[in-house]
């Protein structure tokens, strides 16, 4: 087991690069890919205002059933107060 960790430290020292001694620029990469933001950002927008939108019109149905729930219980105790 000693041998097989002993091998390993000198397997990861041969991997790694030489040091470098000075300082190379980086000039000839290429340009980074760049995305516009724009699209991306109002399909975004989209996305929120339309759950948005189905979330309040959801809450206004159910809303409106409570309310008709409620004028429905409403007329049921007036009907029972007078009998």
């Amino acid at each position: 087991m000693l041998a097989g960790g002993a091998g390993a430290p000198s397997a990861l020292a041969a991997q790694q690069p030489a040091p470098v001694d000075e300082f190379k620029p980086v000039g000839n990469n290429p340009a980074p890919e760049q995305i516009p933001a724009a699209p991306l950002l109002i399909g975004a927008y989209i996305v929120v205002l339309g759950g948005l939108f189905f979330y309040v019109v959801s809450l206004s149905r159910r809303l409106g059933a409570v309310r008709q729930d409620v004028e429905r219980l409403e007329t049921e105790l007036k009907r029972r107060g007078r009998s």
